[in-house]
């Protein structure tokens, strides 16, 4: 219920954000993401990738567009062609993630995001021992806005 009640006020509240993603990560391991993205100065989807971050176990956080992660101490934004990257929120979205569990080349790593981008799915089911992970969800809220899940 808990998850249901936050997802219907981030819902309301973000319909007028640019591109904002909210994570939960709801497991009881720390999750290390890459963030994967476009704006108008590099339309293709997944045009760049950010540095890897770690979310704590049981903790939430929230990205009010995709240039909050240009700023210096932040993730950064790179790109496949050019290196490192700043993008701009004109015709910019959030497209998928790259997620790991366990080391952060091993144990267990998986790619979800919006439909028709470079992730094979919305949805990831499976199991990483010692961590109570059994699925994870990436919702597009509208406008942009997207809610990952991770449960």
């Amino acid at each position: 219920m808990k998850s249901v009640l936050a997802f219907l006020v981030l819902a309301v509240a973000t319909f007028s954000a640019n591109a904002a993603i909210f994570i939960n990560n709801n497991t009881t391991c720390e999750a290390v993401l890459v963030l994967k993205a476009h704006d108008i100065n590099s339309p293709g989807i997944c045009s760049y990738y950010s540095s890897r971050f770690p979310v704590a176990a049981n903790t939430s956080m929230a990205f009010n567009n995709v240039t909050s992660l240009n700023t210096p101490g932040g993730p950064g934004w790179f790109s496949y062609i050019n290196g490192s990257a700043s993008l701009v929120t004109t015709a910019s979205a959030f497209d998928a993630v790259t997620i790991y569990y366990g080391d952060l080349f091993g144990a267990i790593n998986f790619d979800i995001g919006s439909t028709g981008t470079c992730a094979p799915s919305t949805t990831f089911s499976g199991s990483y021992p010692g961590c109570s992970l059994t699925n994870a969800s990436w919702t597009n809220l509208g406008g942009g806005n997207i809610l990952l899940e991770l449960n």
